[in-house]
């Protein structure tokens, strides 16, 4: 068994992992690790590389709005199920929490499901976070963030509408906001991303007509995997209504 150096090894595995359980993913939505969803159930899992008193207390906390909560880590290379072990294994079943862990072997990874929370009962107190996390998740159509990585900037829900906005622009050209509305742009969002102009990616002439700046330009390179998808979409979109 090969050592897990980062903690961003375990996300595409515990990805795969929750895919194949019929789950939608999407990581680093609202501080959470990974969000996954399926029907009305909603499991967070919070990943580090060992277990720690600030990863169970980030994990109860998470409690208060999901169904279950995991915490994941690398399985130790010299993994022992001894009396240390066994008391871990304790304490994470009186928090009623799940534990997943990730093993590498070469370039293949396995997840194991080492401990299942006792009781999916919700223990949920706040429906505002709950509410925020569940509106965060659907209005993204993509999962393009890894969990664990630090250092890139993340493709929030917020940020992807504005991306679309930028894809509009750069494929029809200058437009007006009522322009990219009915050319598929968020119906409500639209008019208060471009008015903040939040990442500068937009410039307005005197007639209210946008153009991308030189930072819109870039944002379409930095972040090509979602507009590759966008204009993806757009080829169904035309394909479907041909025919």
């Amino acid at each position: 068994m090969d050592k897990i150096q980062y903690e961003r090894e375990l996300y595409e595995p515990l990805r795969q992992h929750l895919d194949n359980l019929g789950f939608d993913v999407r990581s680093e939505v609202r501080s959470c690790d990974l969000v996954a969803k399926k029907n009305n159930l909603i499991y967070i899992i919070e990943m580090k590389r060992h277990l720690s008193f600030d990863l169970l207390a980030q994990a109860v906390e998470r409690q208060s709005y999901a169904d279950a909560v995991y915490v994941s880590i690398p399985k130790p290379n010299n993994f022992k199920q001894d009396k240390i072990w066994k008391s871990k294994i304790k304490v994470l079943k009186q928090l009623n929490l799940g534990l997943l862990l990730v093993s590498k072997t070469g370039s293949t990874y396995m997840v194991e499901e080492a401990l299942i929370p006792e009781s999916t009962t919700s223990k949920r107190q706040s429906s505002k976070k709950r509410t925020a996390l569940e509106k965060e998740f659907s209005n993204r159509s993509l999962d393009l963030n890894i969990a664990g990585s630090t250092g890139v900037p993340l493709v929030t829900a917020y940020r992807e509408a504005a991306l679309y906005i930028a894809y509009l622009i750069r494929k029809n050209g200058p437009q007006s906001a009522a322009s990219l509305k009915t050319n598929g742009a968020h119906p409500k969002k639209t008019t208060s991303i471009l008015n903040s102009n939040y990442y500068g990616w937009f410039s307005k002439s005197i007639d209210r007509i946008y153009t991308l700046t030189a930072e819109g330009e870039n944002a379409l390179q930095v972040y090509k995997p979602l507009a590759d998808a966008f204009s993806a979409l757009d080829m169904a979109s035309m394909e479907d209504s041909t025919g």
